[in-house]
């Protein structure tokens, strides 16, 4: 039982692997930069200052 409770995460983390890179094969990722939402913090982010 204690292994059956082992194999279950093993098997979903597989099957979660092959299935992101199965969709990464059907819907490939955009090539060249990142949109600018996906980018780093913008310039209207407040600045803070380390004391």
């Amino acid at each position: 039982m204690i292994l059956l409770a082992l194999l279950l995460p093993v098997v979903m983390m597989a099957f979660l692997f092959g299935a992101d890179a199965l969709e990464d094969l059907i819907f490939p990722p955009p090539a060249g930069p990142a949109s600018p939402d996906e980018d780093a913090p913008g310039a209207d982010t407040a600045r803070t200052t380390r004391l």
